[in-house]
């Protein structure tokens, strides 16, 4: 493994980290939502839905566009929408906004499922390949039960409705990094040579499996 597999990897696992630290924190965060917007048992069961839904969507009706806009773009743009909608969440003064926004940011985990598969499968020694794969969609539940304990974490340092602001908010930052470090990733060479590329494979196998020494 060089140093930028191992980073391709590290990105990987991390989109689905988020996956299960949003869907889980939302659940922590689910009653203080009910009563700062004061919505009943059918609402509430909308905003825990919304994300999962979105995911769904994503997954199904997304991943198909890295094959034409390149799976370092795709890989990178899931995230920059995934932060975007993640932060709006945070100021969100309606019900409707909330759920639009928990809808958004899932569509983006949805859409990074099969990104995240192809850009591993295409970036792994093929020796460790399966291993790394279900190695980076463990994530899931690490951030399960890491988002559980910083809801928890919050709730016990900001007890009131605002606490589940705070929550979306520790998550942010984090977000953000992730979203950096996906810009300095290489393409897959094998992508660029479909595409009809020809220096630019080249390069980006270079990148790739660049060693020191």
């Amino acid at each position: 493994m060089t140093k930028m597999q191992r980073r391709i990897w590290m990105l990987a696992a991390a989109g689905k980290f988020f996956e299960g630290f949003v869907v889980f924190m939302t659940g922590v965060a689910l009653p203080l939502i009910a009563r700062q917007f004061e919505i009943g048992p059918t609402l509430k069961g909308l905003v825990t839905a919304a994300s999962l839904c979105g995911i769904l969507i994503g997954a199904v009706g997304l991943g198909s566009l890295s094959d034409h806009f390149g799976r370092k773009s795709m890989f990178v743009v899931e995230m920059i929408i995934f932060t975007a909608f993640l932060g709006a969440a945070v100021f969100c003064t309606s019900f409707p906004s909330l759920v639009f926004c928990l809808f958004g940011l899932g569509l983006a985990l949805g859409g990074d499922y099969p990104t995240a598969h192809m850009i591993i499968s295409k970036s792994i020694p093929s020796t460790s390949r399966g291993r790394l794969i279900l190695g980076a969609f463990a994530f899931q539940a690490v951030g399960a039960l890491g988002g559980a304990a910083l809801g928890y974490a919050v709730l016990v340092a900001v007890p009131n409705l605002n606490a589940w602001r705070w929550m979306f908010a520790t998550a942010v930052i984090p977000a953000l990094i992730v979203t950096i470090g996906r810009f300095y990733i290489t393409e897959s060479a094998n992508w660029l040579h479909t595409r009809g590329a020809t220096d630019r494979p080249t390069a980006a196998a270079g990148r790739l499996l660049e060693r020191t020494p």
